[in-house]
Parts: C-alpha cells; sequence; structure tokens
C-alpha cells in the first residue's frame, strides 16, 4: 500500500491509501461462511418498528400462470399470489376467514375466484366471499385483506399501506424490458438482515463504491434530488476495465421504498430494475434484475453483448456482495459523526421517515 495525495472526489482533494489488490471487504465477500450480526433487528434499528407503505414486488409475472396459486411469506405475514383465468393477478391475506385454512396449500382457482381447501369456499380478486357451496349463500363480513396488484414490467407487484389507504403512485414501466433491442433480465436475488433503508443509504454515500468496492476513483455526483415519495440521482463514474478506467454514467431513479432503476452507460448501456421486500423485521428479499442492450443484431455482435454485459452483471453482482457484509452486521446510528466529504445522508434520512406509519396489527409490540 502506498500514500497517493490529490485523489478527487466530492473535495477538491482527498488523501487516500490506494489498495493494492482487494479491498477488505471484497476479501470477505468471497468466503463461504460470512459473519452475520446475532443482534435483533429492533436493538439494531430501532427506527424500524413499522414496514415502510410502498409497491413491493411479490415474484416474477411468468411464476404465476392463469389459474395458478403460489404462496408467498412478506411483511411478516403469509400471502397467496393467484391468477384468475382472465389473467388478471392478485396479492391477498393466505388464511381463509371461515376456520383460518392456508389457501395456498392446496386451494385452487375456478374462473375468477380462489378457492379455500377446507370448505370450499370462493373469494373474488377483491377478498369477498362470492360462494358457500354447501348452502348457496354468501358471508359478507368473511373477507380476506386484498392489496392492489399491478403486473408489469415482468412483476406481479402488490400496495401495501399499514391502514389501507390506496396507492399514492403508481409504478412506470420500464421501456427496456418491453424493447427487443435488450437482453432479458439476468435475475439475481439475496436475503439482507436488514431494512431496506440501511441498503438505500448507500445511494447518497459514494465514498464506500472506493473503500469497499475499490473503484478507481470516487463517483462525482452532479444532482440528488428527493421530490415528494420519489428521488432522482444523476452522477459521473470511471469504470475499472482491463484497459483502464473508461469515463461513463449512472443515473438513479426510486419510486419510494421498495422499487427503483438505475441506468448504466458508458462501456455498455445497462440497467437494473431493483426490489427490496421485507420478509420480516429480521430480513428483507433484495432482488436486482439486469438488462443490457444488445450491440447489434449479428451473431457477433450478439456474442459481444452476451460477453460484455456478463461481465458488468458479474461486478455489479459481486459489488452487492460485497455490501451485504456490511449490511448484515451494521447498527443505525442516530446520530452519525460525518465528514465534509460525506454525501447527503442526513437529507435521505428526512427523506425516508414519511414512509413509516404505525397502524399495521402484525407490527405492535414490535
Amino acid at each position: 500500500m502506498v500514500d497517493t495525495p490529490n485523489l478527487k472526489g466530492p473535495m477538491d482533494a482527498i488523501v487516500d491509501r490506494v489498495m493494492q489488490g482487494e479491498t477488505p471487504l471484497q476479501v470477505l465477500a468471497k468466503q463461504a461462511e460470512i459473519p452475520k450480526s446475532q443482534m435483533r433487528s429492533i436493538d439494531r434499528f430501532p427506527y424500524y418498528t413499522a414496514f415502510p407503505f410502498a409497491w413491493y414486488r411479490a415474484c416474477f409475472a411468468d411464476e404465476v400462470p392463469a389459474g395458478t396459486i403460489k404462496s408467498v411469506r412478506y411483511l411478516n405475514r403469509d400471502l397467496i399470489v393467484w391468477r384468475g383465468e382472465d389473467g388478471a393477478a392478485h396479492v391477498m391475506d393466505a388464511h381463509c376467514p371461515h376456520l383460518g385454512a392456508h389457501i395456498g396449500v392446496g386451494g385452487r382457482v375456478e374462473g375468477c375466484d380462489v378457492v379455500c381447501p377446507f370448505h370450499w369456499w370462493h373469494f373474488d380478486g377483491d377478498g369477498n366471499n362470492t360462494l358457500i357451496p354447501y348452502d348457496g349463500g354468501t358471508n359478507r363480513a368473511a373477507k380476506i385483506r386484498s392489496y392492489p396488484t399491478v403486473d408489469v414490467n415482468g412483476f406481479i407487484l402488490f400496495w401495501y399501506h399499514p391502514t389501507g389507504a390506496a396507492p399514492l403512485w403508481q409504478v412506470p414501466r420500464i421501456e427496456p424490458y418491453y424493447d427487443d433491442s435488450w437482453t432479458d433480465y439476468y435475475p439475481a436475488k439475496w436475503n439482507v438482515q436488514c431494512p431496506w433503508q440501511e441498503m438505500a443509504e448507500n445511494g447518497p454515500d459514494y465514498i464506500h463504491l472506493r473503500t469497499v468496492h475499490g473503484s478507481v476513483d470516487i463517483p462525482e455526483l452532479e444532482s440528488l434530488e428527493y421530490d415528494g415519495y420519489f428521488t432522482r440521482l444523476r452522477s459521473k463514474v470511471n469504470f475499472k476495465t482491463p484497459r483502464g478506467p473508461q469515463a461513463g454514467r449512472i443515473d438513479s431513479d426510486g419510486w419510494g421504498p421498495g422499487f427503483s432503476l438505475a441506468r448504466f452507460s458508458g462501456i455498455i448501456d445497462a440497467c437494473f430494475v431493483s426490489a427490496q421486500t421485507p420478509i420480516d423485521f429480521e430480513t428483507t428479499e433484495v432482488s436486482f434484475n439486469y438488462m443490457v442492450k444488445k450491440l447489434g443484431d449479428t451473431p457477433e455482435a450478439l456474442e459481444k453483448t452476451l460477453r460484455v454485459g456478463e461481465a458488468l452483471v458479474a461486478d455489479l453482482k459481486r459489488q452487492e456482495a460485497e455490501d451485504i457484509v456490511i449490511f448484515d452486521n451494521k447498527i443505525y446510528q442516530p446520530m452519525p459523526r460525518l465528514s465534509a466529504a460525506d454525501g447527503p445522508i442526513i437529507e435521505f434520512r428526512e427523506w425516508a421517515r414519511q414512509f413509516y406509519l404505525e397502524g399495521d396489527p402484525l407490527a405492535v409490540n414490535r
């Protein structure tokens, strides 16, 4: 290791010890057994007493063909994702209000209803009981909580609000997903031992790109805007390549806590759709889905796209694995002792605070 002055970063000059080889986090991330905190989430993140309201990813759209049911567990509750024979997707609580059977375990879809396996009660996509087959009637009080659901960008997403409020924004259409000039998703998924907010705080924290990931230098943050429920980040970056640093950009947009899009340009045009869904208060599921713009239609161009794209995606996956070493062990510092060179972390926290509301009965006595 050698001392190198005048590394360009968010300040005019930063004195930096340049790593010869891998950073300590890069070494740790390659280990088979990575240490995880034994502390409870409530002790590590005392602000995390409610799940933030947001659109959350339930699964890939093609995991639920018409007429099928998929069981999932998110937000500390059992849910079912099902698709009627009309093709409409629905997300609902999993347990029947009659005598408590799990509809995803042995249940079925009939037409545009889901049917409980226990006594064959029928429920529509809004959770209303539409038929009790052995008496021919219905029970208006027997209602299952359903969640506003969208089928977009290759995902089934559902809206969660602790008091049941209607969606406060919509999930955008990600155009590259529908454009044949882009590849299909390269999917990746992790379970991380921390809340969404701790991971999202990496957005304004550009210093860690060098200290954790060994980037060529510290990216130049052009702008970071917090606008209601949305975020917009624009930055210049030098990507590390075998031929040396190459200038490029990372531009990110976020729609609430659960869904964001990052665009990469410079080496190749790429983007990834990121979705974070709490499984419970201890664990968050992180889904990264990468796409690369094809370099042409010829076999040679497609082969080059695959080669360059897979290299870029592998690097992004590697960086996430390195971040997880931090996420699985960090705690929340309510009064962080920041440097003048740190990013706008306090501004991010003030923006994030709006998404936490009490009212979810499954979060009581958290």
